[in-house]
């Protein structure tokens, strides 16, 4: 890709993420909806104007790791870990009911291996913070109690959810050794 199809899809990129943020914001939605739908609209599942390519998925990526770091620097773990209990019956439904819908769903309906049915219910358990803490904030509601247990409920969610994958990772990887 050249210097300056970079550039331009870069400002139509930032510009349309703002017009649609702005939309969502009048809305009353919170404006990372806008900012999702502009990235449909623009790429491959729609219009097609902006293709994936490398450049722009290392900005989306420095953008990713922009956007958990500020989620740490945001959080209190003290004001976290006292909404403790509310955030585990929380976290726990929405934990287990995904990676058992989803499971399922690959496992009986589309007749998918077991160790790929797991795979895709683990995958199905994971929140995204640095989204949920985004909602929160344009909502400003990341302070109320209520945000603390949903900012809870996703930390542990996303830490049961990698530790699954973890595990079912190193299971197949075992299974695939033996097999061989």
């Amino acid at each position: 890709m050249e210097i300056h199809t970079f550039f331009l899809h870069l400002l139509v990129i930032l510009l349309m993420a703002r017009v649609f943020a702005e939309i969502a914001s009048r809305l009353q939605t919170p404006p990372v909806i806008g900012e999702i739908l502009a990235g449909v609209l623009l790429g491959p599942s729609l219009l097609g104007w902006i293709e994936p390519v490398e450049a722009i998925r290392l900005l989306a990526e420095i953008g990713i790791i922009l956007l958990l770091f500020e989620v740490g620097l945001d959080t209190d773990i003290k004001r976290l870990a006292r909404s403790g209990a509310k955030a585990v019956v929380v976290a726990l439904p929405g934990f287990f009911l995904p990676l058992l819908f989803g499971f399922l769903l690959a496992y009986w309906i589309f007749d998918l291996p077991l160790l790929v049915a797991l795979f895709i219910g683990g995958t199905m358990t994971a929140t995204s913070i640095g989204i949920t803490v985004r909602v929160l904030a344009d909502l400003s509601r990341q302070d109320s109690s209520e945000g603390q247990i949903v900012l809870g409920a996703a930390v542990l969610d996303d830490i049961l959810g990698v530790v699954l994958l973890a595990l079912l990772y190193e299971f197949s990887r075992r299974v695939t050794r033996r097999d061989r």
